[in-house]
């Protein structure tokens, strides 16, 4: 009888010291990530200022950012937006986005259509590059770019090369401009044998400087609207 009571008791405290060392782990843990989160914190109210995102997204974006690290799982604070939620990532592209894309639209068949233009911001895919990275090449499948940081050189190549041009020749396109509008007015062509040829670039593409963009290709377009219609 003794012996099946010293037995339980001994079970019993080593489960207690499991329990506590659970527990140390934890808390262990816990800090390590609130540590981390410090300088995080900083990047995301940085990130959110110059991309002027609402202030009420804040702590949904911080506390998805801490939860993947309580997953152990990998953070790059220079892409953060690949990190984050579905919802959350919609969001924030419809909050740069839509605005640029109202701009641009006035005289295309989407006129008005606040649900397909809102599909179209889904529909962006986010993109970071280097500086002096060529993004398209001539006769390359065209597609659209949304630039939210930093700014890319367009120019026509000389002598058959990648080199540019005169200076009147290069267009730049910065912060909340658009290049490729051209893809929208294919999509939104009628004609069925038109949307066979998709457009190509007439131009080189390259960054002056590091570029956080969204981009839309012709093949998401193209999805998107077959199922709009």
């Amino acid at each position: 009888m003794h012996m099946a009571t010293g037995r339980a008791a001994k079970k019993a405290e080593m489960e207690a010291e499991k329990v506590a060392e659970k527990k140390k782990m934890e808390a262990r843990m816990e800090d390590e990530i609130r540590i981390k989160m410090i300088p995080i914190r900083l990047e995301i109210e940085s990130w959110m200022a110059r991309d002027h995102l609402p202030d009420n997204k804040k702590e949904q974006i911080i506390n998805c950012i801490q939860h993947r690290l309580e997953q152990n799982k990998d953070f790059d604070i220079e892409k953060p937006i690949i990190h984050l939620s579905k919802d959350l990532i919609t969001e924030i592209k419809r909050h740069i986005c839509l605005p640029l894309l109202k701009k641009m639209v006035p005289n295309l068949a989407i006129q008005g259509d606040q649900n397909l233009l809102e599909r179209i911001c889904e529909s962006l895919k986010p993109k970071y590059y280097n500086e002096d990275i060529y993004i398209l090449q001539v006769g390359e499948p065209l597609m659209m770019l949304f630039i939210t940081q930093g700014s890319v050189c367009c120019f026509k190549p000389s002598n058959g090369e990648n080199s540019m041009g005169t200076d009147s020749d290069i267009q730049y396109i910065e912060k909340y401009e658009i290049w490729g509008e051209e893809l929208l007015e294919w999509g939104f062509n009628r004609s069925s044998a038109h949307k066979k040829l998709v457009p190509i670039s007439t131009k080189i593409v390259k960054t002056t400087s590091k570029v956080e963009a969204f981009a839309l290709t012709a093949n998401d377009l193209k999805k998107l609207l077959s199922m709009h219609t």
